[in-house]
């Protein structure tokens, strides 16, 4: 959700600036990437820079900001400052780094005055990405505690399901966490920044919701790729078939024959035809037709018409095909009764 400051984030920047000597404005620039660069720059570099340790640059800057937080013109830019909490209380208190600049920022080239703001008032935090969450900056009491619960708990939810959701489930799942874990109501807007922040829960290419350890929402190489466009087709496709529906997901073509070969290796996809593959999943036996009539017969024996009516419905052959492996006496034998069974 856009957001709007009483000002400019560039003119309250320049109006605060004037309080400070040139060369702490300077290097204020460059750590924050407020001047032509817009490169955040490191305490060593600027180091380098002015001939000076890392560590008198940090102290530069933190003593220009102490001096902005003490002036006069700081005072005057308190309506700012409460729109920025008001904004960030309006959508949760905590917020992943790039929505927030994004949405606070009236241009991109402008993201970093928005960074330096937040950094200056010290009711805000910045927060380092883990291995759950991404850079997030919070505002308020418990906030960022709030939003890791929610989300850890519509974690366990998901993986409960073990599938990808929809846009509309997905939601359902993180209202019913938060009322779980709040005991009450959240707004959409809220539980929309919340979920922007997990490194867990993503959309996969068809617009589904899930975890990122769901093959199907994240998938690792062509195997994973065949499954997604296998499993949304929902019935046997060519190789070549399958190639291109990857190659639409992924926005670029893929080579036909590394799709077969992955096809062939993977026991997940069964091989029903003339190149033609399905999903183990969806009952398909894995084998070539002399397996599926045997596995068939080990039931009990069967006539011609029936071996080959359901023989077919697990693979696309001629039923020619189907009758002259049942005719191959090494493996089948034809009873008095005019059934076959197995040797």
């Amino acid at each position: 959700m856009k957001g709007e400051l009483p000002m400019h984030p560039e003119e309250v920047t320049v109006k605060l600036f004037q309080v400070l000597p040139k060369r702490t404005k300077d290097v204020l620039d460059q750590r924050f990437g407020l001047g032509k660069n817009p490169k955040r720059m490191t305490l060593d570099a600027i180091g380098q820079k002015y001939g000076i340790t890392r560590e008198r640059v940090r102290q530069i800057e933190f003593d220009g900001l102490n001096r902005i937080r003490k002036s006069g013109a700081f005072d005057e830019m308190k309506p700012v400052f409460a729109a920025l909490e008001k904004y960030f209380d309006d959508n949760g208190g905590t917020l992943k780094e790039n929505m927030a600049l994004e949405n606070l920022a009236p241009h991109p080239k402008h993201a970093n005055h928005v960074y330096f703001l937040l950094a200056l008032h010290s009711n805000f935090a910045r927060l380092h990405e883990n291995d759950f969450l991404h850079d997030r900056w919070t505002h308020g009491k418990d906030s960022e505690e709030r939003a890791d619960k929610v989300l850890k708990n519509a974690v366990e939810a998901l993986r409960k399901v073990g599938t990808p959701v929809p846009e509309r489930q997905l939601y359902e799942v993180m209202a019913s966490s938060a009322q779980s874990v709040l005991g009450g109501a959240v707004a959409n807007n809220v539980l929309n920044n919340w979920l922007s922040l997990s490194k867990l829960i993503s959309k996969n290419y068809f617009g589904e919701w899930g975890l990122i350890e769901f093959s199907s929402i994240k998938p690792r190489g062509m195997k994973d790729l065949s499954h997604m466009v296998l499993s949304k087709k929902g019935e046997p496709m060519h190789f070549s078939e399958v190639a291109a529906g990857i190659g639409k997901l992924i926005g670029r073509a893929v080579h036909v024959q590394t799709v077969h070969n992955e096809l062939i290796k993977d026991p997940r996809f069964v091989l029903v035809g003339r190149g033609l593959y399905a999903l183990k999943e969806w009952g398909y036996e894995p084998g070539v037709v002399r397996d599926v009539i045997s596995n068939l017969l080990k039931g009990g024996a069967l006539t011609k018409e029936k071996i080959i009516e359901t023989v077919s419905a697990k693979r696309f052959v001629k039923p020619n095909t189907i009758l002259i492996n049942l005719e191959n006496k090494k493996h089948f034998k034809k009873l008095s009764d005019g059934r076959y069974s197995v040797r």
